[in-house]
């Protein structure tokens, strides 16, 4: 069973080769769902394959209703009281009534996880380009021979190209160029030039309310406020506290049911039980607390980081450093003035123009999945491409820029 187990990690964990997203991204639908279907798979097979309930019964019980007691038991709410008090009519209850449900919470969450991601590929399809194609691209010239390799990137540049060409909104009357900003800043469309890019903001947006909502969810459904329960498991470790007595995850249980006869001969029980499934259930949750502490956390620095991409000043300092070091540029001290104001009015349009955000977003994510050598492969055919196409003129510095 263990290698089923890992058998199905991997086949969820690493069944895309294609990567059109960073890394926090893929902690999110990819390396986080793995864990919930492992967890899920693991709990589901000890519930309804083994024994997870075992109570202590009368001596007059026979083989028959100690089987019932287990089973009603199991499926009825469960209260926990500390072995130190006493059992009395006002004895102070922690009903627990979540165990059996646990696998299907565990699938849930997976496919809440996964939710964004196949938000990203059904929203970016219609664009045209989206960045699962431009990846297949990228793969495929990653890993080719230096022929072959010039030959995907030519492809891809031609297909950047008419996506770009066949995107762009050509009226330049006021009007156009009003609906142009208006529709970047309030919903950017397929010809607005950052349709893509604002549209994965979003979707990261979507992993950390995700993230931060299933805390809030785990907190309701389990009780006992467990946002705070990392911190307090941090704390009986170093206090040396044990997790025998845990009113969380506790092992022994009591069980009240009922046995109705004919007549008013109704039979009440009070039994103890215990829960073997609640090692596991604790050791579970323990983890899931914590990764899901690091996902929320490594989600909110690549929003930060994405977000400053975005910028006018990153953007240009991300383009030129490719051009620069592969001798796309004029350099200062070999060029005149002239030439330099040409390659500088080149260079905006090639960025504002050309690209546009959604192309500099689709050249970073290139550079998140592979290598600097690829990406300024990609950069410098893109720049070379744009300067022999008579379809887009060079024309003044008073471009609509797009910076955020």
């Amino acid at each position: 069973m263990v290698w089923q187990f890992i058998d199905v990690f991997k086949k969820v964990s690493l069944s895309a080769r294609i990567q059109d997203d960073d890394f926090s991204d893929r902690l999110n639908h990819r390396w986080t769902v793995a864990f919930l279907l492992l967890f899920s798979i693991l709990v589901g097979s000890s519930q309804f394959v083994g024994s997870p309930i075992a109570c202590w019964v009368p001596a007059h019980f026979t083989g028959a209703m100690t089987t019932y007691a287990n089973y009603i038991c199991w499926i009825s709410d469960k209260y926990y009281v500390p072995t130190s008090d006493y059992l009395t009519n006002k004895t102070h209850m922690t009903v627990i009534n979540y165990y059996q449900w646990v696998p299907f919470i565990l699938v849930f969450m997976a496919l809440l996880f996964y939710a964004p991601f196949s938000l990203w590929h059904l929203w970016s399809r219609p664009a045209g380009l989206d960045a699962k194609s431009l990846m297949k691209i990228v793969s495929q010239a990653e890993s080719a021979s230096t022929e072959t390799r010039e030959k995907a990137i030519d492809s891809g540049v031609k297909l950047i190209d008419r996506v770009f060409y066949y995107s762009r909104d050509y009226d330049m009357s006021r009007f156009g160029r009003f609906r142009r900003r208006l529709t970047r800043c309030l919903l950017p469309t397929f010809r607005s030039g950052n349709y893509i890019s604002t549209l994965y903001l979003v979707i990261k947006i979507l992993y950390i309310i995700n993230v931060i909502t299933q805390f809030l969810m785990l907190s309701l459904f389990m009780g006992q406020n467990f946002l705070s329960f990392g911190i307090r498991v941090i704390q009986d470790i170093f206090t040396g506290n044990s997790f025998w007595e845990s009113p969380r995850f506790p092992r022994v249980t009591m069980c009240n049911f009922t046995i109705r006869t004919l007549g008013e001969n109704n039979h009440n029980h009070v039994v103890e039980c215990t829960l073997p499934i609640n090692l596991f259930n604790e050791k579970i949750f323990i983890f899931i607390w914590f990764w899901l502490f690091f996902v929320v956390l490594t989600s909110l620095y690549t929003l930060i980081t994405w977000t400053v991409s975005y910028f006018y000043i990153s953007r240009v300092s991300f383009i030129k450093r490719y051009l620069k070091v592969n001798s796309r540029l004029c350099k200062e001290h070999h060029s005149s003035a002239s030439s330099l104001a040409v390659d500088a009015k080149t260079f905006d349009a090639f960025i504002f123009d050309y690209l546009r955000l959604d192309g500099v977003f689709l050249l970073r994510l290139v550079k998140k999945n592979t290598n600097d050598m690829v990406v300024g492969d990609f950069v410098c055919a893109l720049w070379d491409n744009f300067k022999r196409s008579s379809k887009y003129e060079i024309q003044s510095p008073n471009f609509e820029a797009q910076s955020p």
